[in-house]
């Protein structure tokens, strides 16, 4: 007697179908340049907060060549009034070499020798109680001839103020990126029912329910947006890297700080790659909780 055979039902949506593929790229494209923004704004948010804690710490004194002043009896001044100040922790009195360097890369090296440029003193400031900067500028230019203290605090704000506006430029285009997933996904679930309305039709008739049916056809976008998530994370990685592999090190640009990404200290890299890793996470609850609505709504009732 022969033995009753046996049947495994095929999945409603076959993952080679064209619908299938084309979200998968898209999506994986959509993550790829998710990737991309979370990483500028690692990076943004990171240099601004390296470049406004060095700013925190110094301020800068210049004494001015005057007609008729001995410029080094000035600086030797200034040096003696913020010494006696309390919450100046360094007093470093640059060459004039040193000053001359900041000018070279917009007046070149040549031309530098007859020019009065200013001598400059680094002060290093005790952040925890720092002093009064108001007091210490009327002092300095009471007492010395010339001199004028910067203290960064409008560098500073500019700083602060281009890395909020990247940051929102950042966060604007996850926003879109997400949108633009949420629009695909609607769109591929409406395209795979309706190419598959006669599959659909004929298992109502053999007795499947609408809760089955919107099972297997919302966990095959769950598979793709994961495959689409962790793909689009692993060319984001890649793109860093290539690009840390674009330059020298220890020269700045985008290759260090494409390094520092990738490669920084532990409890740094958690919350990076924490961010990065968030991307498969996002596009497969997107690509779910978007295609099990949207079939809610199309196969006409309530799961």
């Amino acid at each position: 007697m022969r033995s009753p055979r046996t049947f495994r039902t095929g999945p409603i949506i076959r993952p080679e179908a064209a619908p299938i593929r084309a979200l998968t790229v898209t999506m994986t494209v959509m993550c790829y340049l998710a990737c991309l923004a979370i990483g500028a704004l690692i990076l943004i948010n990171r240099a601004v907060d390296t470049w406004t804690s060095g700013l925190s710490r110094e301020v800068t004194v210049q004494v001015r060549m005057l007609r008729d002043t001995d410029v080094e009896r000035e600086v030797a001044k200034a040096r003696e009034i913020l010494g006696a100040t309390s919450g100046i922790v360094g007093v470093d009195v640059l060459d004039r070499d040193a000053g001359a360097k900041l000018l070279e890369p917009w007046l070149g090296t040549g031309n530098l020798a007859d020019l009065p440029i200013p001598r400059l003193i680094r002060v290093t400031i005790d952040e925890a109680h720092p002093p009064d900067f108001a007091a210490l500028g009327e002092s300095l230019e009471a007492g010395v001839k010339g001199a004028v203290l910067d203290t960064h605090r409008r560098w500073e704000a500019e700083l602060t103020r281009m890395a909020d506006a990247l940051s929102t430029l950042s966060y604007a285009i996850l926003s879109l990126i997400c949108v633009s997933a949420i629009a695909m996904v609607i769109f591929a679930t409406r395209t795979v029912l309706d190419a598959n309305a006669h599959v659909v039709d004929v298992l109502h008739l053999v007795g499947a329910k609408n809760g089955y049916i919107a099972r297997q056809i919302d966990g095959r976008f769950l598979k793709t947006g994961l495959m689409a998530g962790l793909l689009g994370v692993a060319l984001g990685l890649l793109t860093f890297f290539l690009l840390g592999l674009a330059g020298t090190v220890g020269a700045g640009g985008v290759a260090d700080a494409s390094r520092g990404l990738l490669f920084a200290a532990p409890d740094i890299a958690v919350w990076s790659y924490g961010a990065l890793l968030s991307v498969p996470v996002i596009a497969t609850l997107i690509c779910l909780i978007t295609s099990r609505v949207t079939l809610i709504r199309m196969l006409g009732r309530v799961l």
